[in-house]
């Protein structure tokens, strides 16, 4: 598939370069010769687009993150259902039942809908602790590298003592004590509760939950700052070491001038890359801190707590705690592959191995047939969420698949056993023999998504012999 991969991502890179000119143009209208200028810039970042267009994993966590965003944003007003309306419905009803897709939940709600509306509250509270902790936390870190001596022991120590409490507890101990002090100080200003009800997606009826909610973003940000704070201090004593930062002392620049025009732009990359992992991070820990009954409570729709009010009905119903569960799974997947992603691309020498390791090839029809294999598979696993609705014997069937492939994977890296196929051979024998071992827990159409899947494999071991007369074995 990689082959094929590398012919896509270069119709992608037609589309990343097509922004970034647009992003010139906008730049250009604001400010005329900004183009010229930065001519060098513009061609880096297209660079470096097209060097993230070449991981598969990173496109696909742009996309679920980018999906996350949509739904964060809009998922209020494309819900089918408000997340207020209590019992409107029976409780507890499975996917499918009278045109709900997932079902309803402990309150009687369409949990497609309740599940749209915690989508907001999640994304607001994620950005919402990166905006308040992340400068915090540069901020203190630059002053301690800059200024060293005295302050870097005071800002230091201080961090240390963050450090010497376990994170959940801290925030824990924060979000319960904080929600009484916000909720007076919120009720006082009436356009800032206004402002947070309409940012949160609730109605003004439910601002009492602004105190809870705000509390565990405090909660969660007094908890986040002290790690950025020591990784911004570790950066900047070799940056402020450096030519550039002398240079801008003898021009007579301030202090101020050289922290954050000169040293900050510079620890820009490893920022990013650590706010895009920690956002992933934080969400789990927000849905965790509502799964202990903090932050959000009812009806206030959040993902968390859709799981704590429906761990009481596991595993008889566990449509309850499967799909918000897989909601939070995804999310943080999706952010911790765009990390990773952004990590290799925003670093000039990894970079430049992903934009000369990829050679293009030509099609060949081993390509296509590994192709179908992947699909094939991703069929077999679809076919028992869709038919038999059958969630958690899909997570299940991923066990004989992973074991197959480890088996015929591992063993084919000998040479000798890979010429007589003992790695396939075995391979496709277990995960027959696994299938029937777990076939107790699954749905009884659970045989069709095996031979789907299995098919899937015959497919790739088919793509691995061709591949291998074509390149020759080892």
């Amino acid at each position: 598939m990689g082959i094929l991969w590398i012919k896509f991502s270069k119709k992608l890179d037609l589309i990343t370069d097509k922004f970034v000119e647009l992003y010139a143009r906008f730049r250009e209208l604001i400010s005329p010769g900004w183009s010229d200028k930065n001519q060098s810039r513009i061609d880096e970042l297209k660079l470096m687009l097209r060097a993230f267009n070449r991981s598969p994993l990173g496109v696909v966590g742009f996309i679920l993150i980018a999906l996350f965003f949509f739904l964060g944003i809009f998922g209020p007003w494309i819900a089918p259902e408000p997340y207020w309306g209590l019992f409107r419905y029976p409780r507890n009803m499975p996917p499918g039942w009278e045109g709900h897709i997932f079902g309803t939940d402990h309150y009687g709600r369409d949990l497609l809908s309740i599940m749209l509306w915690g989508a907001r509250v999640s994304l607001v509270i994620g950005l919402l602790v990166v905006a308040l902790g992340v400068p915090l936390g540069i901020i203190l870190g630059l002053i301690a590298a800059y200024y060293g001596g005295v302050i870097d022991e005071i800002i230091m120590r201080i961090v240390d003592i963050f450090y010497a409490f376990p994170a959940l507890m801290l925030a824990i101990a924060m979000a319960a004590v904080l929600p009484t002090t916000i909720s007076k100080f919120l009720f006082s200003v009436p356009a800032l509760e206004g402002f947070f009800t309409v940012l949160f997606g609730i109605r003004l009826y439910d601002s009492g939950n602004l105190g809870p909610m705000l509390a565990v973003i405090l909660a969660m940000v007094i908890v986040w700052w002290p790690g950025y704070t020591r990784m911004i201090r570790a950066v900047a004593l070799s940056e402020k070491e450096k030519v550039y930062v002398e240079a801008a002392k003898a021009l007579g620049l301030s202090d101020f001038q050289i922290m954050f025009k000169h040293i900050l732009p510079n620890l820009s990359s490893i920022l990013l890359v650590m706010i895009t992992i920690d956002l992933g991070s934080i969400i789990i820990l927000e849905a965790a801190l509502s799964f202990l009954g903090l932050g959000a409570q009812p009806p206030i729709a959040e993902i968390g707590r859709i799981v704590s009010d429906g761990r009481q009905y596991w595993p008889d119903k566990w449509w309850l705690v499967i799909i918000p569960g897989t909601f939070l799974f995804i999310v943080g997947l999706g952010w911790n592959l765009l990390g990773d992603v952004l990590r290799d691309v925003l670093d000039p020498r990894t970079r430049r191995s992903i934009e000369f390791g990829l050679k293009e090839k030509p099609v060949e029809l081993h390509d296509f047939i590994g192709l179908f294999g992947d699909l094939a598979i991703l069929a077999g696993f679809v076919y028992m969420v869709v038919v038999p609705i059958d969630i958690p014997g899909a997570f299940l069937m991923t066990g004989p698949v992973l074991i197959a492939f480890l088996l015929w994977k591992g063993l084919d890296s000998h040479s000798l056993l890979r010429k007589v196929r003992v790695g396939k051979i075995v391979g496709l024998v277990i995960y027959v023999l696994s299938y029937f071992a777990i076939t107790t827990y699954l749905a009884g159409d659970s045989f069709v998504a095996m031979l789907i899947i299995l098919g899937g494999i015959i497919l790739k071991m088919v793509k691995d012999e061709l591949e291998g007369e074509v390149g020759g074995f080892e």
